[in-house]
């Protein structure tokens, strides 16, 4: 009887070193995908600054395509970060949970003007690795910014009454809920 407790304990041991190998392996894992977005994020935000020196802003726009290029990458590879990703504690940092969305506000004309990475994002939108509001908000930057009519309706603002159809077709791709009447604007 005492074999076999030994062997049930000695067992149980060695499935459980095993285990916490597994673990110890998946938490390195994340570590170095937060890691990897905290570079991105410090690339992105290092060089703004209050007073944008003239050189910042000349380097900047080549710089966030290649933050952004870099953030395609990431994604391609593991999929929009998240909490599961990159781990629940590695995610309440400032620089994993912000690095995809500051990159991507940077570069909304990407996903206007380039159906492939529009697909992508939408891509992990649906897959219920990226939350819709942000892919919406994301794009009526680029709008919003370009002075013509928002096409989702976020914080930059609300989107043409007269669009309104087309807009909420294009919320339920996304899979946000229609808007009402007074969440549009009257335009010309």
């Amino acid at each position: 009887m005492k074999k076999y407790t030994f062997l049930f304990c000695a067992l149980f041991l060695f499935l459980q070193c095993g285990s916490i190998k597994s673990q110890l392996e998946q938490t390195q894992e994340q570590t170095k995908l937060a890691f990897e977005l905290c570079q991105l994020y410090g690339s992105d935000q290092g060089i703004r600054d209050k007073a944008l020196s003239q050189k910042s802003r000349i380097v900047m726009p080549s710089l966030d395509s290649i933050n952004f290029i870099k953030l395609v990458d990431f994604v391609k590879e593991h999929g929009m970060p998240n909490e599961k990703l990159v781990g629940k504690e590695n995610y309440k940092i400032e620089c994993v949970k912000l690095a995809s969305f500051s990159i991507l506000l940077h570069n909304p004309e990407k996903l206007v003007h380039n159906e492939d990475y529009y697909d992508l994002f939408l891509q992990e939108v649906q897959a219920g690795r990226m939350n819709p509001e942000t892919l919406a908000l994301v794009i009526d930057k680029y709008y919003w910014a370009n002075n013509k009519s928002l096409i989702y309706g976020s914080q930059f603002g609300k989107p043409c009454l007269k669009d309104k159809t087309e807009v909420n077709q294009r919320r339920n791709i996304l899979g946000l809920k229609d808007l009402d009447d007074e969440d549009f604007k009257i335009c010309d």
